[in-house]
Order: structure tokens, then C-alpha cells, then sequence
């Protein structure tokens, strides 16, 4: 079929022609990239437009097309489009995907995509879901983004009055177990200083965070409810997969949240 990966992209992500020629130029660089880095040996020129679009299917493979096409200039809506995209490939729990390691599973520069989603006012709730359990099956999403990325995101999220509240206490959660626990005591301060974050969120994620065991159990339960965690038994296998999958927020960030809570108690005294 002549041209066949041209056609798919423009099918999936409608452009100009000059836009189309661009894209499938990233689409052959991105999977020739992730070719190399399965095979060092793998070239650019052993790929077939077929090989492209099976590869575009991938998170890993689709992720490095995403960051490529964020850094060219290709239209807003086309970006948009892509971005969303990298969300979707994001296999909710109980998928096909399940037997896959995690790291296979999500897009490279995720938090990235998550930013420009936001800024252009495209972050909904089903990016929202797709990002929760993405850091549910691999925290070092959250780890390895850059500090300055990473907080805007954490906040930017938290403050939308528009997402489910759950969904963004348990992301709010995720992002301060994996940050180090300085970047996560200034971010909390920064949720707690946001005037756009309404007092219920900072109140319930300052409950959550002030508690002695990190905040675990809160997650694991409220995992429960979203499909995240399996109900737990008294099975080693529980255990384990509790230890595993169960962050905690770290004792620095705990303490912030019970002085800020304290304070907020002894304003309400007075008043």
C-alpha cells in the first residue's frame, strides 16, 4: 500500500499536507530510536511504513514520537491530538496488558504531555485516570521529570475543581511519595498556599498526609475502590503486593501537614 503510514497519521491525526510530512517523518525517527534501543544494531532503513504503525501502537515507541512532535511546530490541535493519545495508550487495570512489565506500559515524558494538556485547558478526566494508574504500575514516571515540570503538574491538577476530587487526592499522594522529600514539603506547601485550591482539597490531602503510617492505608483502601488494588486478604501474596504497590508519604512532608492542620485548628478556635 502506497504510503500507508501517511495515511494512518492522517487519519489519526488530521494536518495540513506540509504537517503530515513532518509527522511521518518523527513517526519513522521515534521508532527507529526505540528499534536502536531494543538493538543496537537496528537501522532506520529495515523499517517498513507497517513496522511504523505496529510500533505507534507501543507506549514506549508512541512516547518518543510525542515528545518529538512537542518539540516541532506542528499546529496546537495536532499536538493536542497526540498528547491525548499517549494518555489512551495507557492500559487501565484489568487489561490485556496486564502481563506486560510495567515499564512497557507508559509513555516516556508523560508528565510533559500532561502539562501541555493542561496548559491548553484538554486535561480531563480521562487523562486524569490514565495518569493515576500509570504511576500506580511505575512511580519513576513521577521520579525521573524534571522539578520545576513535575510541581506545576502536582498543582495545576490539584486545583482543578472540575476532576473528580478522589482521583486527584490519589495523584496528589502518588507525586509526594516519589518526589524526594524536600521537593515534596515545598510542594505541599505550594497546594496548601494556592488560592485556586479549594480548602476541602487542601484540608482532606493535609488529613491524609499528616498520618503516622505515610498515608498507606487511606491509598490502599481508596485503591480498592478504584480497581487499583485487589481487596486485601491475609495471603502472603496480599502482603507482598500490598508493600509493593503501597506507597508512603515521607515523615518530613507528614509533619508539615500536622502543622498545618494545627494551624488551621487554632484558627478555627479563634474565629
Amino acid at each position: 500500500m502506497a504510503d500507508s503510514l501517511g495515511t494512518y497519521l492522517n487519519e489519526e491525526f488530521p494536518a495540513i499536507t506540509t504537517e503530515s510530512r513532518v509527522l511521518r517523518l518523527l513517526a519513522y525517527d521515534a521508532v527507529a530510536g526505540h528499534q536502536r534501543s531494543l538493538d543496537p544494531r537496528a537501522k532506520a532503513t529495515d523499517l517498513s511504513d507497517e513496522d511504523v504503525i505496529a510500533r505507534l501502537h507501543e507506549p514506549r515507541a508512541f512516547g518518543l514520537f510525542a515528545r518529538r512532535v512537542m518539540d516541532s511546530r506542528v499546529s496546537r490541535e495536532v499536538k493536542i491530538a497526540v498528547a491525548e493519545r499517549a494518555f489512551d495508550l495507557i492500559p487501565l487495570p484489568a487489561s490485556e496488558f496486564d502481563a506486560f512489565p510495567a515499564a512497557e506500559r507508559t509513555p516516556l515524558g508523560l508528565l510533559r504531555l500532561a502539562r501541555f494538556l493542561l496548559e491548553n485547558e484538554a486535561f480531563t478526566v480521562l487523562p486524569l485516570l490514565h495518569l493515576v494508574y500509570a504511576a500506580f504500575l511505575d512511580l519513576s514516571i513521577i521520579r525521573i521529570a524534571d522539578r520545576e515540570t513535575r510541581s506545576w503538574v502536582l498543582v495545576a491538577i490539584v486545583a482543578r475543581e472540575e476532576l473528580p476530587q478522589t482521583m486527584r487526592l490519589l495523584l496528589a499522594f502518588q507525586f509526594l511519595a516519589a518526589m524526594p522529600p524536600r521537593d515534596a514539603g515545598a510542594a505541599l506547601e505550594a497546594i496548601f498556599r494556592a488560592r485556586f485550591v479549594d480548602a476541602g482539597t487542601r484540608t482532606s490531602l493535609a488529613t491524609i498526609a499528616s498520618a503516622s503510617d505515610g498515608g498507606r492505608a487511606w491509598f490502599a483502601g481508596t485503591a480498592v475502590q478504584e480497581g487499583l488494588l485487589p481487596p486485601s486478604t491475609d495471603s502472603k501474596a496480599s502482603e507482598i503486593e500490598f508493600e509493593a504497590r503501597v506507597p508512603a508519604i515521607p515523615e518530613s512532608v507528614q509533619a508539615r501537614a500536622r502543622k498545618w492542620l494545627a494551624k488551621h485548628a487554632e484558627k478555627g478556635a479563634r474565629s
